[in-house]
């Protein structure tokens, strides 16, 4: 009997058979939905089951392809996300659970709109994965990451990183201004002059490099950090929850580029395991939801709880939710006045400061439907993008490039798999593929150019004058 971790490596003969059975499984599993189910179940359902099957299809056929595991694949994060973000709105509408009062429900939708939508969903992750698999190529990631070069992670490169991290963090919690909900942590820098911000912006995007950096150092000698890793993945994730009161992103990151490194540096992880840690993960994200939406009152927890019962995160409808009334807007004509630099904001974003939001899609949706907010309250992603410009032939695009842009980074992570610096950036644009889904299709871009480069700089010169004082010293102690 084929165990659930076998999966990952079927031979050709066996990966045709498993592509054929998810295929024939998924019509099957529609069929029987469409009989037992009430037709305004099965109209939601459908689209929900096809987007959960397409995902597994892909994993199939990218195994075949490989012929390994595929966890550690860009794709595989990011068409996983995507399937989550659609099948949990997807069967809380099939439910009938949506939250009556939250934003979806005051569109009025009706089922074959929100059916459409679904199906849209369906279309990006069909053409994402498309895209992917045209591109990806077949040279697969090595079983076992190896650097030749080990002497970088010395204790003492792994003590000044960290000393670096604590000197940014303590710079952030002493320039912040007053914060008392979650929302006025986005603004909890204005108060400082523009220099001032500017220092501010150098320090976060300095800290989000070293994290990324730290990780890779302490996992590239696991034995020797194995108890130091879980105390600095607990204090990390402990203190960026509390700075953000509630913010969930910056865990996340952490968190995925452990468990990444871990699968290459270490140990493989199984598909079954991946989906427990993945559980595990969203049950933890949503007790946190909760805790944010209570002001951290566990007395207003319970009763929530009490009163509504147990929900899924509110985050998992946000793509959804964006998308369809862009689309609503759309279908009516009524969609706001657009500037055409704004559909080159990614690229437009490499040359500009962060505060400057005019060409920002997110921001344009804020002025003119939430034009009272603080910040932005809802992330757009690129279902919504296309709604904005060409529709479902726009998305359908997007995905292919979205999906060709991410076998590119795969296949340039391959290719200088021996290099320290490929293994961070690597590990950096797997654990933040999420917001590609959030935000756009080359979201990338601009966390690659303006942070992940300079904080790679800076650190190569350190460790450059950390080797020169070394051999200087050993020089004059022979002397």
């Amino acid at each position: 009997m084929t165990s659930i971790a076998n999966l990952t490596r079927p031979p050709g003969t066996q990966s045709a058979l498993l592509a054929f059975g998810v295929v024939l499984a998924s019509a099957a599993l529609l069929a029987s939905v469409s009989v037992v189910a009430s037709p305004v179940m099965a109209e939601l359902i459908a689209p929900t089951f096809t987007a959960v099957a397409l995902f597994l299809l892909f994993c199939v056929l990218l195994s075949a392809r490989l012929g390994g595991s595929v966890f550690g694949e860009l794709g595989f994060i990011y068409l996983a996300w995507a399937a989550v973000y659609t099948a949990v709105p997807g069967f809380g509408l099939a439910a009938g659970s949506a939250d009556e009062t939250g934003p979806l429900s005051l569109l009025l939708p009706a089922t074959d709109e929100l059916a459409t939508h679904l199906w849209r969903h369906v279309l990006f992750i069909g053409s994402v994965a498309t895209g992917y698999l045209l591109a990806r190529g077949t040279r697969a990631i090595p079983l076992r990451v190896a650097l030749p070069d080990p002497n970088h992670s010395s204790d003492r490169m792994v003590v000044m990183v960290l000393g670096l991290v604590v000197v940014c963090i303590a710079i952030l919690l002493l320039l912040s201004g007053p914060v008392t909900n979650y929302y006025e942590h986005y603004v909890r820098y204005d108060h400082l002059s523009w220099p001032i911000r500017k220092f501010v912006s150098v320090c976060v995007r300095l800290n989000i490099g070293l994290y990324s950096i730290l990780l890779v150092l302490l996992f590239l000698h696991y034995k020797r950090y194995r108890w130091l890793i879980p105390v600095v993945l607990i204090a990390l994730c402990v203190h960026e929850t509390t700075y953000s009161l509630g913010s969930r992103i910056f865990s996340l990151m952490i968190l995925l580029q452990a468990v990444l490194l871990y699968h290459l540096l270490v140990r493989q992880i199984s598909l079954m395991r991946a989906f427990m840690i993945c559980v595990l993960l969203g049950v933890l994200f949503t007790a946190i939801e909760f805790l944010r939406e209570a002001q951290g009152d566990l007395d207003t927890v319970k009763s929530r709880v009490s009163d509504e019962g147990l929900r899924t995160a509110g985050e998992f409808g946000a793509v959804f939710l964006t998308g369809f009334h862009l689309y609503a807007e759309r279908a009516q004509g009524s969609l706001p006045a657009t500037e055409w630099p704004m559909f080159f904001n990614d690229f437009v974003s490499l040359v500009t400061f962060g505060d400057f939001m005019r060409w920002n899609p997110m921001d344009w949706y804020a002025r003119n439907y939430y034009p009272d907010a603080l910040v932005a309250p809802l992330t757009l992603s690129p279902i919504a993008d296309s709604a904005i410009w060409g529709g479902e032939l726009d998305l359908l695009f997007r995905g292919l490039v979205n999906g060709a842009f991410f076998a590119l980074i795969v296949r340039c992570f391959v290719r200088w798999r021996t290099r320290w610096w490929s293994l961070v950036v690597y590990a950096f644009c797997y654990a933040t593929a999420i917001m590609t889904l959030k935000y756009s299709v080359f979201y990338h871009l601009t966390p690659l150019l303006k942070t992940m480069v300079p904080v790679l700089v800076v650190f190569a010169m350190i460790r450059w004058l950390s080797q020169v004082k070394a051999r200087t010293g050993a020089s004059t102690g022979a002397g």
